[in-house]
C-alpha cells in the first residue's frame, strides 16, 4: 500500500490560517457576549428585578386601536375598556392602573370603594368632604385616608386634576387645574377609560370630580352610567394616587390573582393588616400615635342582629336598651382580651341638611368607650354590609345611619335589627407575632 505524505504548509499559509482562526474566535466571542447580554436583559425584565412599574407596563403591553387594551395619547399611555392586566398591590390594598404619564409616573385608582358619604355643602371639590377626607387641609381632622398611606412623599407625586364639565357625552376642559397627593376619579378619567364599558364600571355608586351643564355634581351608578346629584346624597369614594417614576415592583404579572406588587421593603404600615385577639379577627383601619384602630372582620355574636336602641338615636352608654350599653358592658365582659383595649373616641356630631353636611360637623362631639362603632368618615377596610354606624342625623329623631345590604349609606329606624361591626383601639407595642396576613395574623401579648 502506498503511503501518502502530508504536504507541509508554507509560511504564508500558516499565517493565513492563524489569522482566520483568530477572527473566528473573536466573532464567536462577540456574538456570544451579545447573546448573554440580551438574554440577561430579557430575563431581568421577566423577573421584575429593579424594573420600574412604568417600564413593566410599557414592555408588557402592545398599543392598540381596539376598544379594549393599551392606548396612547398626548399625555402618555392608558388602559381602555375591559382589561384584566392592570392590577397593582400597594400599601396593603388593591389598585388598577389608569395610565402611565409621559414622565413615567403611574396613576392608580382603588379597586374598591373606600368610604361612603355626602359630597358636602359646597359644590366645589376643593371644599368638599371628599377632599377633606382624602387630603391634609386646613381642617384639624382632615386627611383620614392620607394618614393610612406609609411615607406618602417617598412613594407618591401629586396628581393633577380639574373640575371639567360634562355636556352630553363630551367633556369640556376647565382651564383651572389643581394638584394633590390623594384625589378621586374625574369625569375625564372615566370617559377616557371607556366609561360603562370599562374596568371602572364595578357595579358601585361613586362620586366623580366634575359637573353637568346645571353645575350639579356627578356620580357613577350601578349600571356604569354617569348621572348628576345634589350634594346631600351619599355615594362611594374611589381613591386616585400617582406613584413616582422610580417606583419598582417585586413580583406579579398585573393579573387579578397575581398583581404587580410595589416594592416597599421599608414599609412598616399596619393598615389593612389582620390582628387576632382571643377568637376574634380584626382589620387595622388606622395606625396613628402608636395606636391601632381595629374593625371587626366579621359580624359579632355569630351574625346575631340587634337594634340600635329602643329609645334614642344617640350613642348613649347609659341607655340600657342601646347597642352602646350592650357592647361596653355585657359583650365587653365576655372578651378574654378586654384588658388590652384602650379608650376609643366615637365621633357623634350631627350631619343633616339643617345642621349642615360639612365634614367637620361629626367631630364636634365625641363619646369615649372601650368598644365603638364605625363613623361615617372612618376608613373602612372591610366589605361588610347591613350594619349600624355610630352617627345619626339627629338625636331628636329615631333614625340612625346604616350601611344597607347594598353597601349604600342610608337612614333607618333605630328599632330595626342590623348586624354589628365593632371598633376597638390597642397599643401598637402589644403586637408581638405574625405577619398580618389573613392566614397568619398578628397576635397580641
Amino acid at each position: 500500500m502506498a503511503i501518502r505524505l502530508r504536504k507541509r504548509l508554507t509560511k504564508k499559509e500558516l499565517i493565513f490560517n492563524i489569522i482566520s482562526l483568530s477572527l473566528i474566535i473573536i466573532i464567536g466571542l462577540y456574538f456570544g457576549i451579545r447573546s448573554f447580554y440580551y438574554y440577561g436583559k430579557q430575563n431581568k425584565k421577566v423577573d421584575n428585578a429593579n424594573t420600574t412599574l412604568a417600564e413593566k407596563l410599557m414592555n408588557s403591553n402592545k398599543l392598540t386601536k381596539e376598544k379594549n387594551g393599551w392606548h396612547q395619547d398626548e399625555d402618555g399611555y392608558y388602559f381602555k375598556g375591559q382589561v384584566g392586566n392592570n392590577y397593582v398591590r400597594f400599601a396593603n390594598r388593591n389598585f388598577r392602573v389608569v395610565r402611565v404619564n409621559n414622565d413615567n409616573t403611574v396613576k392608580l385608582v382603588s379597586e374598591d370603594i373606600t368610604s361612603i358619604f355626602m359630597w358636602g355643602d359646597n359644590i366645589k371639590y376643593k371644599d368638599s368632604n371628599l377632599n377633606n377626607w382624602l387630603n391634609k387641609t386646613s381642617d384639624k381632622h382632615s386627611g383620614i385616608y392620607y394618614d393610612t398611606i406609609p411615607k406618602v412623599k417617598e412613594f407618591l407625586v401629586k396628581t393633577k386634576y380639574s373640575e371639567d364639565k360634562l355636556s352630553g357625552s363630551k367633556v369640556k376642559d376647565n382651564k383651572t387645574s389643581y394638584k394633590d397627593y390623594v384625589t378621586t376619579l374625574t369625569i375625564k378619567d372615566y370617559i377616557t377609560a371607556g366609561g360603562k364599558n370599562s374596568y371602572l364600571n364595578t357595579g358601585n355608586y361613586y362620586w366623580l370630580i366634575g359637573h353637568d351643564k346645571d353645575k350639579m355634581n356627578l356620580y357613577v351608578n350601578e349600571e356604569g352610567e354617569v348621572e348628576s346629584s345634589p350634594n346631600s346624597e351619599a355615594y362611594g369614594v374611589k381613591v386616585v394616587i400617582t406613584l413616582g417614576d422610580k417606583t419598582t415592583i417585586s413580583e406579579g404579572d398585573g393579573s387579578k390573582d397575581n398583581p404587580y406588587v410595589v416594592n416597599q421593603n421599608s414599609d412598616t404600615n399596619y393598615v389593612n393588616k389582620y390582628v387576632k385577639l382571643g377568637n376574634d379577627t380584626y382589620i387595622v383601619s388606622s395606625d396613628k400615635d402608636n395606636k391601632l384602630k381595629l374593625v371587626s372582620d366579621n359580624y359579632i355574636n355569630n351574625d346575631t342582629k340587634m337594634s340600635f336602641s329602643k329609645t334614642t338615636s344617640g350613642f348613649n352608654l347609659m341607655d340600657f336598651t342601646s347597642l352602646a350599653y350592650y357592647l361596653n358592658n355585657t359583650y365587653y365582659n365576655t372578651l378574654s382580651y378586654k384588658d388590652k383595649l384602650l379608650d376609643i373616641n366615637n365621633y357623634t356630631g350631627e350631619l343633616n341638611n339643617d345642621a349642615g353636611l360639612e365634614y367637620s360637623n361629626i367631630f364636634k362631639s365625641s363619646i369615649p368607650s372601650k368598644i365603638g362603632l364605625l363613623n361615617m368618615f372612618d376608613y373602612n377596610p372591610t366589605d361588610l354590609t347591613d350594619f349600624y354606624l355610630v352617627n345619626s342625623p339627629s338625636t331628636a329623631t329615631t333614625m340612625a345611619y346604616v350601611y344597607n345590604k347594598l353597601g349604600m349609606l342610608e337612614e333607618d329606624e333605630i328599632i330595626n335589627e342590623k348586624h354589628v361591626v365593632t371598633t376597638i383601639m390597642i397599643s401598637k407595642k402589644s403586637i408581638k407575632k405574625g405577619d398580618g396576613t389573613k392566614e397568619k395574623p398578628y397576635t397580641v401579648e
